[in-house]
């Protein structure tokens, strides 16, 4: 879905995010243990929108030495729901509801990348989504599509 598509009033915010925010952002990120594991790093972060990128190594490959299906839906889910947390902390956090994700070809190369976008910024609920790349030889190609649906919580 272009952002064309979606009416101004529910667009995220443009801009940067203040420093504080940011710092809390990546203070979340980083106690996610198995994305510190795999070497996940937030890469980009604005308002609405999040981009994770994830090193190859062998412990995100299947047995193929492919990037692993559920990598790579774990790479969208987060990038979804920091892109969430992006509109909604400090007050408040969000958990996945539920994601429908579509592998489009195998995650081949030496980096993931997932961009998650806010699609819908609701009181309850958030729908977020996200493109995952596997970048080859410095070329980025789509690997899979994700949307999902995200609980708002209050921020503990």
């Amino acid at each position: 879905m272009s952002m064309d598509s979606i009416p101004a009033a529910e667009q995220p915010a443009s801009g940067e995010l203040e420093a504080q925010l940011a710092l809390q952002l990546l203070e979340a990120f980083n106690r996610q243990g198995a994305l510190m594991a795999w070497q996940a790093k937030v890469t980009a972060m604005a308002p609405g929108s999040c981009e994770v990128s994830l090193p190859y190594s062998d412990r995100v490959t299947q047995q193929h030495g492919y990037f692993h299906g559920g990598v790579i839906g774990t790479l969208a889910d987060v990038a979804g729901g920091f892109a969430a947390n992006t509109l909604l902390m400090p007050h408040s956090e969000c958990l996945t509801a539920e994601y429908k994700i579509n592998i489009l070809a195998p995650g081949i190369g030496d980096t993931l990348i997932a961009r998650g976008r806010v699609i819908k910024n609701g009181k309850s609920l958030v729908v977020a989504s996200a493109d995952v790349f596997a970048v080859q030889d410095g070329k980025e190609k789509l690997c899979a599509v994700m949307q999902q649906t995200l609980f708002v919580i209050s921020r503990k």
